[in-house]
This record gives C-alpha cells, structure tokens and sequence, in this order.
C-alpha cells in the first residue's frame, strides 16, 4: 500500500467522522430525533462514501481518485452548511461548530489533493506498464 493511499484512508475517515458529527449536532440543533429515519440515512450515506472511498484507495481502481475528490466536496459542503447554520453563533456550542467546520473543510482540501495525487499515481503506473 503506497504512502498517498495511507494518506487517503486517513483523512477520509477524519473528515467522515467530522461530517457525520457535525450533521449529528445540527439536527439535534433543530429538534430532529437523532435516530428518526431521515438522520439515520443521512448518518449511513456519509459513512458509506468514506467506505466505498477507502475500498477504491486500497485496490488501486482506475477512477479512484475520482470518487475521492467528489466526496471530499460533498464532506465540504456539508461542514460549510453546518458553519452557517449553527446558532448562535457567538456562543461556545456555536464557535465549537464553526472551528470543527472550518477544519473540516481544510482535511477536505488536502483529500481533494490527495485524490488528484492518486489519479496522478494511476496513470503514472499506467503509462509504465506500456512502456514494457
């Protein structure tokens, strides 16, 4: 397993856990039952996207790199959408929000990278296998 896959199972279990968290304390921020059906799909489609990311990461599949630069924008936009939803935002819970979306977006940007750095890695072996 190279370096960038290790690095590609890493951060998109860290931003799935902190998607999945802040989508958590928003429903409840809004008075959703945590295990009504609506958040329990919700909470497993995030949790599947990091699955079928790191499965794609170990085997080495062509649009690997792909399906992780969609799912770090789709991690992304959830950790965006929670920043301006949280309310207050003033408040220690509100700041809590805002600095785990924040960094949550930041983990994003550097899958996003590592996601293009995996493609790159493929057709570089690609491009090696038909040179012999």
């Amino acid at each position: 397993m190279s370096n960038n896959v290790i690095k590609v199972i890493a951060i998109s279990t860290v931003t799935m856990l902190i998607a999945l968290t802040l989508e958590l304390l928003m429903y409840h921020q809004h008075g959703t039952s945590l295990v009504s059906s609506t958040v329990l799909w919700r909470a497993g489609l995030i949790v599947a996207l990091s699955v079928v990311v790191d499965f794609l990461a170990a085997l080495d599949w062509r649009f690997d790199g792909y399906v992780t630069v969609l799912v770090m924008l789709y991690y992304a936009a959830a950790d965006w959408g929670a920043f301006e939803v949280v309310r207050p935002k003033a408040s220690v819970y509100g700041m809590f929000v805002q600095v785990l979306a924040i960094l949550g977006i930041i983990l994003c940007i550097a899958g996003i990278w590592y996601g293009i750095k995996q493609r790159h890695y493929y057709s570089i072996q690609e491009i090696n296998k038909m040179g012999r």
